[in-house]
């Protein structure tokens, strides 16, 4: 990150009190030891034995999310059989994650200056904080704000998450920042009234970040954990993920 955007993002911390952080992107890589491929294909599956028809877009689509989103198409009782099965992909999924580099240094950073941090993603809670347990990081994320019912229309691009998280942790969304890697954590933090931070870890998500709402755009978590750690503002205690 060159000079100018690393003064922006400083500035852009500094008035935050709470962090949060997207989960698959710039946490870790939900998928990298179970391909997401191979999930959507089993989710599809799960839609022809439940009698809902697939479409040809949806057949070449690899993100199970997407699936999940479709499942509407056939009604509460499918929609509810797809989360569960996403779910537990999920929790196989989260044991071969691969954390992001400065991913870590992020969430130490945070903890270290008494900043809080949640974490706000379209991925099941119950996998999230199964990944931050299997790697020591759970009394260092104060809330999960991410999939617990059966709901696609909760998630990003909605802000319902990113005003869960906010409301949970008693602080104005006004001064929350959202770290994501796709152009729906953008527009849900433009839609909450939280500020974005892209994080680009592909050639040319950049342009595509900004053009969403992201107020800066960094190509690397070890960047913002040295922001993190320098910025000013008033600190604040860090609490556990274990209650929530």
């Amino acid at each position: 990150m060159i000079a100018e955007p690393q003064r922006a993002l400083a500035e852009l911390i500094s008035r935050t009190s709470v962090l949060m952080l997207d989960f698959d992107g710039p946490v870790c890589s939900v998928f990298a030891g179970l391909p997401a491929p191979g999930i959507a294909e089993q989710l599809r599956n799960t839609l022809r034995r439940l009698g809902v028809p697939v479409t040809a877009e949806l057949e070449d689509d690899d993100d199970p999310l997407s699936i999940y989103r479709y499942s509407t198409n056939g009604g509460p009782a499918v929609v509810a059989a797809i989360h569960d099965a996403l779910v537990a992909a999920e929790l196989r999924a989260v044991e071969t994650a691969t954390p992001t580099p400065g991913a870590v240094d992020v969430i130490d950073a945070a903890h270290e200056r008494g900043r809080r941090l949640a974490v706000v993603s379209n991925n099941a809670a119950a996998a999230v904080a199964t990944y931050l347990r299997l790697h020591g990081l759970t009394g260092r994320v104060d809330y999960i704000a991410a999939r617990r019912t059966p709901e696609p229309s909760l998630m990003k691009p909605s802000p319902h998450y990113l005003i869960e998280a906010a409301a949970t942790l008693d602080v104005s969304i006004r001064t929350c920042a959202l770290v994501g890697d796709s152009g729906t954590d953008a527009v849900a933090a433009k839609r909450a009234g939280a500020y974005a931070v892209g994080y680009a870890n592909k050639s040319g998500k950049g342009e595509q970040l900004v053009a969403a709402g992201a107020a800066v755009v960094i190509d690397s978590m070890t960047t913002l954990a040295t922001v993190v750690r320098e910025a000013r503002g008033t600190p604040y205690l860090p609490g556990s993920v274990e209650d929530n």
